[in-house]
């Protein structure tokens, strides 16, 4: 994705949603979620649509404490928003950093997706450990989140994810080594047919910013070789001048056909197979899949929500409360009162952005997986469990690494044994393979 808003609107790319934005509106649905759930635990009386309605962070704020009053909504919800921008800013940084910004496995380029995934997971595994010490100091844990962010973000608009049809995020990343079958290093990807070249004039700003003028580059439909998708191989286009991290040069193959990520600073996009398959952006001047950005950035959103929900699971309330200064301390009042009364601003956080949550729904007849019967909003829990007519069959996934209730709505293990002993002929299967 573009990093951040300045360069969407230099390069004339204004309705593409950035890396920035992506963060913050995953985070906004993560912070409705954690106040219904604590509303509801203390036995407050809420209106939980209203909290699913699309709101800003300060919204949010005036839901989950009606009787402030805005000036106090805004000091109390500065250290937040503070701690949500170092986390844009490290997040962006990702794009700018000598260090990181030609790292194939930053930005699950290149086919690089154990390295990228071995990145998110180590990552993912320093902030729980940074955050469980109540002696740390965040600020370098929040920076680690901006990190991580940046480079799950990227799978989606980077890989062919979108491409093979898929209707969710990947519920592996960062979580297990295996994420989905990979290309074989001499397996082609890309063809040159659906590729098309585009030469356009610059503006003022793409003239300093791209240097050559016409601008080159491609717009690309069905360019993945079918089948890639098909068999739902994961691949993501070659960039030029990466290397990896012990510094060698990471280059497009010659002797096989492997994807570009293309764009018109891509020189590899102008080499056999030309074009590319990123969706960074809705102009194919960035993003040769373009008209594919609004799902990429769909599922970036979705990732970073429930990155951040997961965190919250693995660290506990007090803690991502501590994180991210929900309920901010009287230090940390007494500093937002200052750096508001000197009117600081804030460097990619817009007060003005605002989302809603998704209903509590699936693809999998409604089955709600959850480890705690609290996360289940109450009206579900209290549904009859009673759902499905007799002889029915459950095919596929019914149960993960155990998240099913117990004494959940839908109480599986209980409605098996009572298929078994009402006909002793009848198999019983619980498992977690597919």
């Amino acid at each position: 994705f573009i990093p951040h808003p300045v360069i969407r609107f230099g390069g004339q790319a204004q309705d593409s949603i950035t890396h920035t934005e992506i963060v913050q509106l995953g985070f906004i649905r993560s912070l409705a979620r954690f106040f219904i759930d604590v509303k509801t635990q203390d036995r407050n009386k809420i209106d939980i649509q209203n909290f699913k309605n699309e709101h800003t962070i300060d919204e949010l704020y005036q839901l989950a404490h009606p009787d402030w009053t805005k000036d106090k909504i805004k000091l109390y919800s500065y250290p937040l928003k503070s701690i949500i921008d170092a986390i844009q800013v490290r997040n962006v940084l990702v794009d700018l950093n000598p260090s990181t910004k030609n790292l194939p496995s930053a930005h699950f380029d290149s086919e690089s997706f154990n390295e990228s995934n071995h990145r998110i997971m180590r990552l993912r595994m320093k902030i729980i450990e940074d955050v469980r010490d109540s002696n740390k100091n965040l600020d370098s844990t929040r920076g680690k989140i901006g990190d991580l962010l940046h480079t799950l973000q990227d799978f989606y608009s980077h890989s062919n994810w979108i491409e093979m049809g898929k209707t969710e995020i990947n519920p592996y990343i960062g979580i297990q080594e295996n994420i989905g079958r990979i290309a074989e290093i001499n397996q082609a990807t890309c063809h040159t047919r659906g590729c098309k070249k585009v030469l356009s004039n610059c503006n003022i700003f793409q003239a300093y910013f791209f240097k050559n003028c016409p601008m080159e580059y491609y717009d690309c439909k069905e360019n993945i070789v079918d089948e890639i998708n098909k068999q739902g191989i994961l691949t993501s286009g070659y960039v030029s001048n990466q290397f990896n991290d012990k510094g060698e040069p990471v280059v497009k193959p010659s002797n096989v056909e492997k994807c570009s990520h293309g764009s018109v600073m891509d020189k590899t996009s102008h080499q056999v197979p030309i074009g590319g398959i990123n969706k960074d952006a809705k102009t194919p001047m960035f993003s040769p899949h373009y008209y594919l950005h609004d799902q990429a950035a769909k599922f970036a959103i979705e990732a970073t929500e429930r990155f951040f929900n997961d965190l919250r699971k693995d660290i506990g309330d007090t803690n991502f409360d501590r994180l991210f200064a929900i309920n901010p301390t009287e230090e940390q009042i007494q500093k937002a009162a200052i750096a508001i009364k000197d009117h600081e601003k804030f460097h990619f956080l817009t007060s003005t952005l605002s989302i809603g949550l998704k209903d509590s729904q699936n693809s999998k007849d409604d089955v709600l997986y959850a480890e705690d019967p609290s996360e289940i909003p109450v009206t579900l829990r209290q549904t009859p469990k009673i759902k499905y007519p007799s002889n029915v069959i459950f095919w596929g996934r019914i149960s993960m690494k155990g998240l099913i209730l117990s004494d959940g709505s839908i109480n599986f293990t209980e409605w098996l044994h009572n298929q078994h002993r009402n006909d002793k002929c009848k198999r019983m299967y619980i498992t977690d393979e597919s």
